[in-house]
């Protein structure tokens, strides 16, 4: 099989195609990050592939982007996981990034981790496989990190451990709550290896987005939704800030190694009026 990297013939470097897919339990941000991160690096020039496998959220889900995005034809774990191979292999032909929203639970994602050397597969045929572990203030966020990391030996070279700070305790400044989730010992094994490590900024608004079935931005820019009423203006003021400053100094802390590619850069950080 040929592989998905391509020479940029005006540097001479070779890019890949990315494959950025987030990892934890149900209910830490996965998808609020996902589609933060498609949203703004369309807005950047990018053309990520957007691909669904949660099927147990119907409600705040990825595919309230568009009829752009690619949801698998099976429910099970293995019918998903092979729909996925199918999906990845395509990449080779398209080049184009890719952005998977798996869900939580057994995924079609562990489904791969754990019947194929997915890592390797993906360097074969030239694909960067981006993974992100969502993690919040409980035990049980850390769990699918120390499962794959020693029952499964899977932690690839572009790993990055990203704290939601929505999810830290209320009353706790959030660097010291970060800092006690960097000593964990299984997160401190992880930067040990390379991981990067990121905080999330948390928002407000999410339920009142979910029920308009709208993007992020098309909140932000009061688009009507029919049937709902008008979104308030203290909710639209706030999700601006949240996409032009807070998402966009996060991005920029991970760094563009463990993002989509965006062919504008990064999106700058807005500081005034927002």
């Amino acid at each position: 099989m040929p592989s998905a990297a391509t020479t940029d013939t005006s540097t001479g470097t070779t890019t890949k195609p990315t494959l950025l897919v987030a990892i934890g339990r149900q209910r830490v941000g996965k998808t609020t990050f996902l589609k933060s991160l498609a949203e703004i690096t369309t807005q950047q020039g990018g053309k990520p592939e957007i691909w669904n496998t949660d099927s147990m959220n119907r409600s705040h889900t990825i595919a309230s982007l568009g009829s752009h995005v690619r949801e698998a034809n099976s429910t099970s774990a293995a019918g998903q996981a092979a729909w996925l191979e199918e999906q990845i292999e395509r990449l080779v032909d398209t080049r184009q990034d890719a952005i998977l929203d798996i869900g939580g639970g057994w995924t079609a994602m562990h489904e791969l981790i754990r019947s194929s050397p997915l890592v390797a597969a993906l360097d074969e045929i030239g694909i960067s496989l981006v993974t992100v572990f969502m993690i919040g203030m409980e035990n049980a966020d850390i769990d699918y990190l120390e499962d794959l990391q020693t029952k499964h030996r899977f932690l690839p070279p572009k790993t990055a451990i990203v704290i939601n700070e929505g999810l830290l305790p209320v009353g706790v400044e959030t660097p010291r709550a970060v800092a006690e989730i960097l000593n964990n010992n299984t997160v401190l094994k992880t930067l040990d290896r390379g991981a990067a490590h990121g905080v999330f900024p948390a928002v407000n608004g999410l339920k009142k987005i979910a029920d308009r079935g709208q993007s992020f931005m098309d909140f932000a820019a009061n688009k009507p939704v029919s049937g709902m009423p008008a979104s308030s203006v203290f909710d639209r003021l706030r999700m601006n800030r949240w996409l032009k400053r807070d998402v966009p100094l996060f991005l920029q802390d991970l760094g563009p190694d463990y993002l989509p590619r965006m062919p504008k850069g990064l999106p700058e950080v807005m500081m005034e009026n927002v």
